[in-house]
């Protein structure tokens, strides 16, 4: 590379991270607002976040979630982001007291965006446009929409890799190193896996799936290359996938339904029909704020660049491969209003997992971009007065009929008023177009007063929703979760490991994740199906998993005895519970949940010394002796049993029952069986005893060493081809 390029590219990738921390100067120049607010934010991923932080910080991968639901996998419920690289570095940052600093979350969110800019930004280039058109393309695509306005980590985190997916799919398609670009297009698209939702990869997969297909109608020699490409994108993403594949067979998944539903149950297309992109959203490309569910928005000036690079350059294939690609996204987006969307629904298995069509949008947005970026360079050449009478009288239009609405309500305006600023812009843009075309402006002037004008309108969308820190009405989650931090201290330090929950829905119970106290419940996405067939949710049921604690504001039927009283005036009481762990000598043999939990309504205190099971059970003993359990450790993903067993017995742990979890008693390898409908037990010999259960997921690892091995391969691959390029380059001149 000459040295004026490297110089050329520095300058860029600077000029890049200055407008985009800049243009999220609430994050980066103060502390006075907030992005991760709203309930799912601050009251889900949050603590996902630092738990994963604790993890990482004790030196450790973090694996399972001890917190909520009796625990749960991190990697099978994907949504967590447990294996994308970008959440590590964010979770191995100095922590302050104990939690991920806010400063760290503020550069978090500005890195994702950072990223996809600068993605879109070479996506662009390697089509021949020029800096400050693809400067200008990276920032619609990283800054509108999608990306700047959903607040879901994410999801965001699996829509920043579109442009390199296709990026290097179409490279693959031109030559020279057909494979080796395709591996490169295969990685990316597993790497958007691993960001942990699922949706956008399916969306990106499903329209680079279409590419392809057109591809090769065009050149059958490209069958090889698709080929190559699938097998990086199946390697790639393993780490997320085969835990996630585990886990969806093993749990049922709320999806807005009226009931969650299992692995085979396809998400009904009512759901689909909910979050699917509303007609009248149509005019949110446009106008800011006018949507439902996922954001459409590009805005006026990116609309018209995109609408007119169609228009001027339809004769250049690339231009119409980003307008078919635009428009059946957005087709596919209508869900419901587009009978196309419906009949992929029905035919390609897996599709309906991805539940919000509107959620597609991010790739009209990349498409919409990439020919925005087209129409800037050839705007000088090609515009026309059509065109700026036809912007202007657009926003002129508006602007007669905002103020109409406004006199019509006695000088208020009863909408979104930044409808006036899109008409406003609109004139400003036309002005500058015409301008441009005249010459009565320069080149670089032009294009830096577009870049100026882009911003301002992208500006008044994607920092719209940051919870300003002083508006205790909008930080009202952060603050429950931020909150009491003196009862979870109380019950973090109480001996036992007894759980908690929370009375009349005061807190989510992932508040616990937060202060180290594991808790009966919480809000996921999805739970395991043993825990939610099994005696869980009446008294008996709580009692037996080790629910002891209750956190209210006032005493509760069946709470028990106040035992502290926290500076917020909320109060714990605490009732008589089965211990965490436990040893029976008796094992009833049923033939599925239901009746074992009929058993255990029957007569719950004789669980103290019994256990159901739906297998064949091992041998145990009854014995006079007393046995004395006791759970002596508790990690996240390890945890040591002191067991003192009168005679052969078994010993019962209220964790749930879920495969990867390996038990060894006095180091020697012990089976761990499924009892109680989902918790642990383990056959202990008579005398006293050790056990140990960590978990060491075989889907995570087998995951881990396919996506290295994708990764590693896809670079080593388009190392080699591109150092074989040179070589053959060098003998050739």
């Amino acid at each position: 590379m000459e040295p004026s390029e490297s110089r050329n590219r520095m300058r860029i990738a600077a000029l890049l991270f200055l407008v985009v921390a800049g243009y999220y100067w609430k994050l980066t120049l103060t502390r006075q607002f907030e992005w991760m607010n709203g309930a799912d934010i601050a009251e889900q991923v949050l603590p996902w976040f630092h738990i994963q932080a604790q993890e990482w910080h004790a030196g450790r991968l973090p694996l399972w979630d001890p917190y909520l639901w009796t625990g749960q996998p991190l990697f099978g419920q994907a949504i967590p982001g447990a294996a994308y690289p970008l959440n590590w570095m964010l979770f191995l940052l100095p922590l302050k007291n104990g939690h991920i600093a806010g400063w760290a979350l503020a550069w978090y969110y500005v890195a994702i965006h950072l990223m996809a800019t600068g993605f879109c930004y070479l996506f662009c280039r390697s089509f021949g446009r020029s800096r400050s058109a693809s400067l200008a393309g990276g920032l619609v695509f990283g800054l509108s929409g999608f990306l700047g306005n959903t607040p879901w980590p994410v999801m965001m985190n699996g829509a920043v890799w579109i442009p390199l997916v296709f990026l290097f799919q179409l490279r693959a398609s031109r030559r020279p190193r057909p494979a080796a670009n395709a591996a490169l297009s295969g990685m990316f698209l597993g790497i958007a896996f691993l960001s942990g939702h699922h949706q956008i990869p399916i969306f990106t997969a499903l329209a680079w799936m279409g590419v392809w297909i057109y591809l090769l109608a065009r050149d059958r020699r490209l069958l090889v290359p698709a080929a190559v490409a699938l097998l990086f994108a199946g390697l790639c993403g393993a780490m997320q996938t085969l835990p996630a594949y585990e886990y969806g067979h093993l749990a049922k998944r709320w999806v807005g339904g009226p009931e969650p539903i299992a692995w085979n149950q396809p998400v009904p297309y009512s759901v689909h029909a909910q979050y699917d992109l509303k007609a009248f959203s149509l005019f949110g490309i446009v106008f800011p704020g006018v949507k439902m569910h996922f954001d459409p928005f590009l805005g006026v000036v990116a609309f018209s660049l995109a609408l007119f690079a169609v228009t001027a350059l339809w004769r250049d294939a690339r231009v119409r491969l980003l307008a078919a690609l635009a428009l059946a996204v957005l087709l596919y987006a209508l869900g419901h209003n587009s009978v196309f969307q419906g009949a992929l629904y029905g035919l390609i298995p897996e599709l309906e997992k991805a539940r919000s069509p509107s959620a597609a949008m991010v790739l009209f947005q990349f498409a919409a971009a990439a020919l925005a970026a087209f129409g800037i360079d050839e705007l000088a050449a090609s515009w026309t007065a059509r065109g700026t009478w036809i912007l202007a009288g657009f926003g002129a239009l508006t602007l007669a009929i905002a103020e109409a609405m406004i006199f019509a309500n006695k000088l208020t305006f009863p909408a979104d008023d930044r409808v006036i600023l899109t008409a406003v812009i609109a004139l400003a843009a036309a002005a500058l177009f015409a301008a441009w075309r005249r010459r009565a402006l320069t080149a670089a002037q032009a294009r830096v007063l577009l870049i100026l004008l882009l911003l301002l309108e992208l500006g008044n969308t994607g920092q719209y929703d940051f919870a300003d820190r002083s508006d205790r009405n909008q930080m009202q989650w952060l603050d429950k979760i931020h909150a009491n931090a003196d009862i979870g201290e109380y019950l973090h330090k109480q001996p036992g490991f007894q759980r908690a929950e929370i009375a009349a829905d005061a807190f989510k119970a992932n508040w616990g994740a937060f202060h180290g106290v594991e808790m009966h419940g919480g809000q996921t996405a999805s739970v395991t199906n043993n825990v939610l067939d099994s005696e869980f949710f009446d008294l008996n049921g709580r009692r037996m998993w080790g629910v002891a604690y209750t956190i209210a504001t006032a005493p509760q039927p069946d709470a028990g005895n106040e035992v502290f009283s926290g500076a917020s005036g909320m109060k714990v009481y605490r009732r008589d519970a089965f211990p965490r762990a436990w040893a029976v000598h008796q094992l009833v043999r049923v033939p599925n949940i239901t009746e074992g939990n009929i058993l255990v309504g029957q007569d719950p205190e004789s669980f103290r010394r019994k256990a159901y099971m739906m297998e064949q059970p091992p041998r145990v003993e009854t014995c006079a002796g007393t046995d004395n359990v006791k759970l002596i450790e508790h990690a996240a993903d390890r945890l040591v049993i002191r067991a003192e067993m009168a005679c052969n017995g078994m010993v019962i742990l209220s964790d749930a029952f879920y495969p990867g979890w390996r038990a060894r008693v006095d180091h020697r390898p012990a089976e761990i069986h499924e009892v109680n409908g989902a918790m642990r037990g383990v056959a202990v010999p008579r005398g006293r005893h050790i056990v140990t259960m960590r978990y060491r997921p075989v889907s995570v690892y087998l995951g881990a060493a396919l996506s290295l091995l994708g990764v590693f391969g896809a670079l080593g691959w388009a190392a080699i081809a591109l150092w074989s390029q040179g070589r053959r380059q060098s003998a050739t001149s």
